[in-house]
């Protein structure tokens, strides 16, 4: 039997509300990413990490279990290095202590990752780019600084604990942008990320998605998140056939609109959207997902939490609740949290799930389709 309760409501939320501090690492890690990712012909379009969650619930004696957690569809090196690595070695190959780092944001498939350092303040990344240079960080010209020769594979420097090397010991790429330290495997990705331009966080989609996940997420703490891209929905058709290169809304749809003709059945077919782990007194999961008006949302929603009922495992089973947002020119978003009733750090079921169905390209709750 499923054991679900779905409480329906609407979500007063504006884009123009003041985000909850539990979000606002979330929020500043998307704003100093570039708007351009968004556009990359991918559906899962970028993974954050809280290492403020992280540490909070390394407090507990499951400390050890924590990264068992973590589900990811691309390279985040750092943290890859820092579970398996002792602390205080981490942090001295790092260049930084845990304490001064809130967030992890990666984007991009090889050899095109990026991974983006969230720190304390601007000082911090000041700091962290001369402690690289102490290490033999030399510069890269344009404000990059990198520990050796882009791509060269160097297995003499292959070192699991230190998180500016490779799998295959190569080198690895710094530069500043306000309070974070971009990583990159080569100089030009460093910069094109670190410069002016347009960040994600302010893109109408994902301004639309936090405002979703403003009630969803409430006195809870951001453990993890991925960005998605209506291609999420959509399993089985190139992600490029529903993604404009461009920022027009109303084509984006149009694409959108015009593949789930040819699906099954599904949930209205959504603009992009923001998943995230939540971690509570038990673990949760928050979902919203940008669209046109809030009665396609509202819809959109309560699909969402008749299919978890009937899609998600038992472990994933819990208390639904399905709204909507107002979010910004005009859009709404979709809003669905599900709190599951056992506790525990280690594994948020409900979240692996949702990222399970889409690496295993198998039917997903999320799954744009008729209806």
């Amino acid at each position: 039997m499923r054991r679900s309760l779905i409480t329906a409501c609407l979500l007063l939320a504006t884009a123009s509300s003041a985000f909850s501090e539990n979000l606002d690492a979330l929020q500043q890690g998307l704003s100093r990413m570039p708007a351009s990712v968004l556009a990359q012909p991918v559906a899962d379009q970028a993974y954050f990490v809280g290492i403020d969650a992280m540490n909070e619930l390394q407090q507990s004696d499951a400390a050890a279990r924590i990264f068992s957690r973590f589900v990811r569809g691309t390279d985040l090196t750092p943290l890859e290095s820092l579970a398996q690595t002792e602390r205080k070695e981490w942090e001295t190959k790092a260049g930084v202590t845990i304490d001064k780092l809130r967030y992890f944001v990666g984007f991009g498939r090889p050899p095109a990752t990026v991974t983006i350092w969230g720190l304390s303040d601007a000082a911090a990344a000041d700091n962290m780019i001369d402690a690289l240079q102490e290490r033999g960080f030399e510069s890269a010209g344009a404000g990059v600084f990198g520990n050796g020769e882009p791509m060269k594979f160097d297995p003499q420097k292959r070192d699991p604990a230190d998180p500016w090397r490779t799998m295959i010991g190569a080198a690895q790429f710094a530069a500043v942008k306000e309070n974070t330290v971009v990583q990159a495997n080569m100089p030009a990705y460093a910069v094109s990320t670190a410069g002016t331009q347009p960040g994600a966080g302010d893109n109408p989609i994902i301004e639309t998605a936090l405002a979703g996940l403003h009630s969803t997420v409430s006195d809870g703490r951001v453990v993890q998140a991925v960005v998605i891209s209506p291609a999420f929905g959509i399993t089985g058709i190139d992600p490029s056939l529903v993604l404009s290169p461009s920022a027009d809304i109303a084509e984006t749809r149009k694409k959108i609109e015009a593949q789930a003709a040819e699906l099954g059945a599904g949930i209205p077919p959504y603009l992009g959207g923001i998943i995230t782990d939540i971690q509570l007194e038990t673990p949760a999961i928050g979902i919203s997902l940008a669209y046109a008006d809030c009665a396609i949302a509202q819809r959109a929603a309560d699909m969402i939490a008749q299919r978890w009922t009937t899609m998600a495992g038992d472990n994933a089973q819990g208390k639904i609740t399905a709204g909507t947002a107002q979010g910004v020119d005009g859009l709404c978003a979709a809003a669905v949290k599900v709190v599951l009733a056992e506790p525990g750090i280690e594994r948020n079921p409900a979240y692996a799930q949702i990222l399970s169905s889409y690496f295993t390209r198998k039917a997903g709750i999320l799954n744009i389709g008729t209806q």
